[in-house]
């Protein structure tokens, strides 16, 4: 295979290299050159440090948070027509029901009103002004003028939230009641027809972002995370990557334990109760490292990583810590900074199989 024992055709460089085989079988290594490295599936990495140890928090997949919108009437009035049905798509902003009501006709009359009020103060206001100069109008009655124009257009202002809060409708109170959220219609709770009070249902909306984990933890722990965190998740037989998204004390517990919730990245989420274990990095007292996976090999019932230097791997035996699919947490056997290598490293157990490293 070439991986390590050197076997080139070719005379005097077949005798030099098996002469270096036999040197490093006695030394419990193994010879390559950077070309045998790349043909054996052999990569070299660095060990990288850290951060702490990972301690297990358990919790589950839930509805996230907003994940569910009630649409309801703005104002009392009837429902002229149902604009949605269940099952249906919906961004925010779509029409979901339009709607027709006294209460909103009234709301804009006095928009318009409270407008034209400030538009013919401040209109008066600007007439006053070359008057006050030229001493035909005194100053205290400029100021009036100026504090009336002022309370004018805070009126109208007030007076246009309004109109537009319950969905800016006509001069006949017609309006178009809109979805706040992007997402699927659940359930259509009123029909056409209805005359509804203010804050009657009128549909229920799924948000489209669904699901999120979410987890109890202590206090302490929590100060470890922080928003933008990545969690390695267990979801059964799932290997998954999350962001944390928020980190908040839960008052219902009087503050004594803090809800961490997460959504999962490049993957989809499991479904709604899914019982779910996360991996939380605390600070350790000691410096460790962590290597891939595939850089640990068990050779003769103990773990080792392939330290690599001056072309001969070799092995060194490690104490190991958490594990992952993808991670390995290195405790004792490596000082950091050693060129380790990584990828097919199975080849390399057999030719020390019975030999300790």
């Amino acid at each position: 295979m070439g991986i390590g024992v050197g076997r080139y055709s070719g005379g005097r460089a077949d005798t030099t290299s098996k002469a270096a085989t036999e040197s490093s079988e006695r030394n419990s290594t193994l010879v390559f050159s950077g070309e045998q490295l790349r043909r054996s599936g052999l990569t070299t990495i660095r060990p990288e440090v850290s951060r702490g140890t990972a301690r297990p928090i358990s919790g589950f997949v839930e509805a996230a948070v907003g994940s569910r919108s009630i649409v309801g009437m703005p104002v009392a009035g009837r429902v002229v027509r149902l604009l949605v049905a269940p099952g249906q798509t919906v961004r925010a902003g779509d029409g979901i029901a339009e709607v027709h009501s006294a209460d909103a006709a009234v709301v804009q009359a006095d928009a318009e009103a409270a407008r034209a009020t400030a538009q013919s103060l401040a209109y008066q206001y600007r007439l006053a002004v070359p008057m006050a100069r030229q001493g035909a109008l005194s100053a205290q009655e400029l100021e009036s003028r100026r504090l009336a124009m002022a309370t004018a257009a805070t009126s109208a202002r007030a007076a246009t939230a309004k109109a537009m809060a319950i969905g800016r409708p006509d001069g006949l109170g017609r309006l178009l009641v809109r979805s706040p959220i992007r997402g699927l219609i659940a359930a259509v709770k009123a029909t056409p027809g209805a005359v509804l009070q203010v804050g009657e249902e009128i549909a229920l909306i799924s948000d489209a972002r669904g699901s999120e984990l979410r987890f109890l933890v202590s206090p302490v722990l929590a100060s470890s995370l922080g928003a933008g965190e990545l969690l390695r998740v267990k979801a059964g037989p799932r290997d998954l990557r999350a962001r944390v998204i928020a980190v908040a004390p839960d008052s219902g517990s009087g503050n004594r334990v803090t809800v961490v919730r997460a959504q999962t990245i490049d993957a989809a989420m499991p479904p709604a109760g899914t019982a779910v274990t996360a991996f939380v990095q605390v600070p350790a007292s000691a410096q460790r490292f962590t290597v891939p996976a595939d850089a640990v090999q068990i050779v003769n019932g103990s773990p080792v990583v392939f330290r690599y230097q001056r072309g001969v791997a070799e092995p060194v035996e490690v104490v190991i810590g958490e594990q992952s699919a993808e991670r390995v947490v290195i405790l004792q056997g490596l000082r950091g900074g050693e060129l380790l290598l990584s990828g097919n490293t199975a080849i390399l157990r057999n030719p020390l199989a019975g030999r300790r490293p």
